[in-house]
């Protein structure tokens, strides 16, 4: 798992602002990147080797489309099962693959939101900047503007 705390940070904040519609598009293009890298993993492990980035590119799509075709397939026989065969078919997956089935990640993100000072702003964003000399050069051209 390559969990880089900024970046959950960006794409939490990004995904909140998006309406419930935006939020469907981006979770299925999250899904469709998942199962690439999956497929990308595997072929790593493989130790293919390919003449270009391109054919690369196109064995990922390739076998990302031909594993989203059998897990379709998979998902509609699963629906037309009751629930005895669908905890059959779970404990051989589950034991297929070594118990990786049952593993759970938590994943805890708190969100904390408050307003700060402009200053407290610009010193954490632009560290290197002199807030007093920009605040009055700001104000200047603010008061420049007004005159017009």
């Amino acid at each position: 798992m390559n969990i880089n705390p900024d970046k959950v940070k960006e794409l939490v904040l990004l995904f909140s602002e998006l309406d419930d519609d935006y939020q469907k598009e981006l979770m299925g293009k999250a899904y469709e990147l998942s199962l690439k890298q999956t497929q990308k993993n595997l072929i790593k492990k493989e130790g293919k080797r390919f003449k270009n980035d391109e054919e690369y590119k196109n064995e990922i799509e390739k076998r990302s489309r031909k594993r989203a075709k059998e897990s379709l397939e998979v998902l509609q026989i699963f629906d037309k099962v009751g629930d005895e065969e669908k905890a059959q078919l779970t404990i051989v997956l589950n034991k297929l693959s070594h118990g990786n089935l049952t593993q759970k990640t938590d994943i805890e993100i708190k969100i904390n939101s408050k307003k700060v000072s402009l200053k407290e702003y610009i010193d954490e964003v632009l560290p290197k900047a002199n807030f007093e000399s920009a605040n009055e050069k700001a104000t200047e051209y603010l008061k420049e503007i007004n005159r017009l």
